[in-house]
């Protein structure tokens, strides 16, 4: 009988155990995108579960019945769902709406640790990656020409005025890769193409100097990118786009009968297997151009591994490859009939290769301590075809060692040092080396609950080949007070430095159109000291409000300047002065589904020495944006303003030279452009499509003299996720 009732237990348990139910399915938000770590709750027991990388969630062994679910997510409203479970498993698409998000829930890392956005004492943007997909964005630089305090001058940044332009030589604005900068040996330049756009996670844009932590090329702000996270599924993102340009505004610019296009296509896998991450991308963009001999291919091959000792103790390597070929505009024969053609360069065209690898290890002590270190090299090459042949190789080695130590809640002390060497082989810049050291240490008080102060400072020592090597010490200083948990003042001040480039002091070759550029070995560093006040306020969560008043001072600020015998030579100013108010209001009219964005930025710019504007610099710059997301659809429009510019290279366009007709012809600019997009189901594989049409009213500007800027184009772009 013992036998007989044991075995019926065993029966009875094994019973049980298969009548154990399934609920298996997808969390998305209502613009059908994957929810990644939406938690999924069976209420009233202890089962539950969390959506991957895709979306997907499962839960098993649930006794057959009825229950509710409830799922939530940050920046999401929680939802409810009641489910029956038998023997056919239960298989759910979950929407959650998007919800307004708490802005002290905002991290950012722009300072070398992680804060709070709220605990800041300088003016910084965060932007998140889905901006550059829904606008189809073809490089990161196009996404720059929406953020509030930031001007482009064709490819070249200035946050708040930093920088004029001067084609490539060297740049006022640090970007970077998870802190790691990506300016080029040789030039100093950006090139926007390196950057995964696939693989952003957010976009931290400092405005002001940073120089205190982050050295020479800060002396504008920095631009730090921050790639994702290590996924624990696999997750393949398919994007591909195609469009193409409308005809010029007048019949005497179409130059070209035929369609000018442009398409791209990427793909990027991620996975892990263990401890070990991964991220492979893909990508090739092709762009016929609206100007003649403005062409060009792009091949692009980026990776990362990350490899986790444990959970707080991870070792990142990435490597970016780039292939280019493009032709080489300069500026337009004439505004008349030549605008979009450039006679002096037709046929001029540039080849180039860049590597870029680095390397980050990350231990986590104990909570209080931290360590990091950063190496990078970066090797670029060019070769330009024309009336003369020029090349350039450089490569840039760079390594960094900085710890975070907390003494206590209130006091939090990060320190580094920071080494990197540049070796240029090129018969434009002769074939210079650069070399750089510096050391930095920041401090983070407390005070009082209310009241947060940072102290920094910085030593650089940088030798430049043949120039006598030079050093400099930049002190930072800055406070933050909330007023009220909804209200607060900020206000620091700091100097900024920066070293002249290769390019900037031993270029010296015919860079086409009749224009030479000549060395200068008495090029000097500049400086500067620069005070910010502002403050922001939140209203109900909804409205946003942020007000900066802000000053820079240089001194040997480094500018092209045209010499009598009509070449280009970079010179010291002796002092130039920036000042300036910008506004910026974040409104959600209707949470998650209605948006006004805007920013204005008036900026008085003066070279003290010769009494005028400096070069490139408009006085009013106005940023709009109004999105309007009723699920499953999403529409936008954009709307950008500056006044024109009253200072420009004049040299260029006036009597003896001339070298470029029509040189001083420039406007004040209005564009806007037009987004509707929709977002759907494949197979239960989460889509968007998008369409896009820039410049919709094929408004006729200038970034630079002589180069209209993109004319009326559209594009549609399709993003799948698997």
């Amino acid at each position: 009988m013992k036998k007989i009732f044991f075995i019926l237990i065993i029966f009875s348990s094994a019973n049980l155990f298969a009548q154990g139910g399934q609920i298996k399915g997808k969390v998305i938000s209502d613009k059908a995108q994957p929810i990644i770590g939406a938690n999924v709750i069976v209420l009233g027991t202890n089962f539950g579960a969390a959506a991957n990388e895709t979306g997907f969630f499962e839960i098993y062994n649930l006794p057959y019945g009825k229950y509710t679910l409830q799922i939530s997510s940050i920046g999401y409203e929680k939802k409810t769902v009641s489910v029956t479970i038998s023997e056919k498993p239960a298989s759910l698409t979950i929407v959650l709406r998007e919800t307004v998000i708490e802005t002290e829930q905002i991290i950012v890392s722009a300072g070398k640790y992680e804060q709070k956005i709220q605990d800041l004492t300088v003016s910084t943007v965060v932007i998140q990656p889905d901006v550059i997909t829904r606008k189809n964005y073809q490089t990161f630089d196009e996404m720059l020409r929406h953020v509030p305090g930031v001007q482009m001058t064709l490819e070249q940044p200035s946050i708040r005025g930093s920088s004029g332009y001067s084609r490539g030589a060297g740049a006022r604005v640090l970007v970077a890769i998870n802190g790691i900068p990506i300016y080029s040996g040789d030039t100093g330049d950006i090139v926007w193409e390196m950057i995964p756009i696939a693989d952003i996670e957010r976009v931290e844009v400092i405005k002001g100097p940073a120089s205190s932590l982050y050295g020479s090329t800060a002396i504008g702000g920095v631009i730090n990118i921050i790639t994702k996270s290590v996924v624990k599924n696999p997750i393949t993102n398919f994007r591909t786009y195609i469009g193409g340009y409308d005809n010029p505004a007048y019949k005497l610019w179409n130059w070209s009968k035929s369609f000018r296009e442009f398409y791209g296509v990427e793909l990027t896998h991620s996975n892990s297997y263990e401890n070990l991450g991964y991220t492979i991308s893909l990508k090739k963009f092709d762009n016929n151009g609206y100007r003649k001999n403005d062409y060009f291919k792009r091949y692009i091959t980026y990776a990362k591994l990350n490899y986790s000792f444990s959970q707080n103790n991870y070792l990142t390597f990435f490597f970016n490859f780039l292939n280019q070929n493009r032709g080489n505009f300069l500026y337009w024969s004439d505004l008349r009939e030549n605008a979009l053609i450039d006679t002096s360069s037709l046929g001029n065209i540039v080849k180039s290769n860049r590597f870029l690898s680095g390397l980050i290890y990350h231990h986590h002590f104990n909570s209080s301590f931290s360590a990091e270190l950063k190496t990078s090299l970066y090797r670029t090459k060019f070769e330009g075809y024309g009336k003369e042949y020029t090349a350039s190789t450089a490569t840039l080695i760079r390594g960094e060692a900085f710890t975070n130590y907390k003494f206590s809640n209130s006091f939090l002390l990060t320190s580094g040092v920071e080494a990197s060497y540049a070796k240029v082989k090129s018969n434009i810049f002769k074939n210079p080396f650069f070399s750089n050291a510096g050391a930095y240490a920041q401090t983070e008080l407390k005070i009082t609950p209310e009241l947060i102060a940072t102290i920094g400072l910085r030593y650089d020592f940088i030798k430049l080949d043949t120039i006598p090597g030079k050093g400099a010490f930049t002190p930072r200083a800055g406070l933050n007070f909330k007023l009220t948990k909804d209200f607060i003042l900020r206000s620091s001040i700091g100097t900024g430095f920066r070293a002249p480039t290769p390019a900037e002091v031993f270029t010296s070759a015919a860079v086409g159109g009749g224009i030479s550029v000549k060395e200068n070995p008495n090029l000097t560093s500049e400086k500067s000291i620069s005070f910010e006040a502002g403050a922001n306020y939140f209203y109900s969560q909804n409205l946003f409000f942020d007000l900066a008043f802000y000053q820079t001072d240089y001194d040997n600020f480094i500018e092209p300047n045209l010499t009598k015998e009509g070449d280009i030579q970079f010179i010291n100013l002796s002092r130039a002065r920036i000042q300036g108010v910008e506004l910026i209001t974040d409104w959600s009219i209707i949470p998650a589904e209605l948006q006004l964005s805007a920013g204005y930025n008036y900026m008085w710019s003066r070279d003290i020495e010769h009494n005028k504007a400096m070069k490139y610099r408009p006085r009013n710059i106005l940023y709009a944006q109004v999105r309007y997301s009723p699920a499953p659809f999403d529409f936008g429009i954009d709307f950008r303003y500056w006044s024109k510019v009253e200072e420009i290279d004049f040299a260029l366009t006036q009597p003896p030279l001339v070298l470029i007709p029509d040189g001083d012809k420039r406007v004040q600019v209005y564009v806007a452009d037009v987004m509707v997009g929709y977002n759907f189901l494949v197979t239960s594989l989460p889509a968007k499509i998008y369409l896009n049409i820039k410049n919709i009213f094929n408004y006729n500007y200038i970034e630079f003299i002589g180069n209209i800027a993109p004319i009326r184009n559209a594009s549609f772009s399709l993003e799948l996720f698997f």
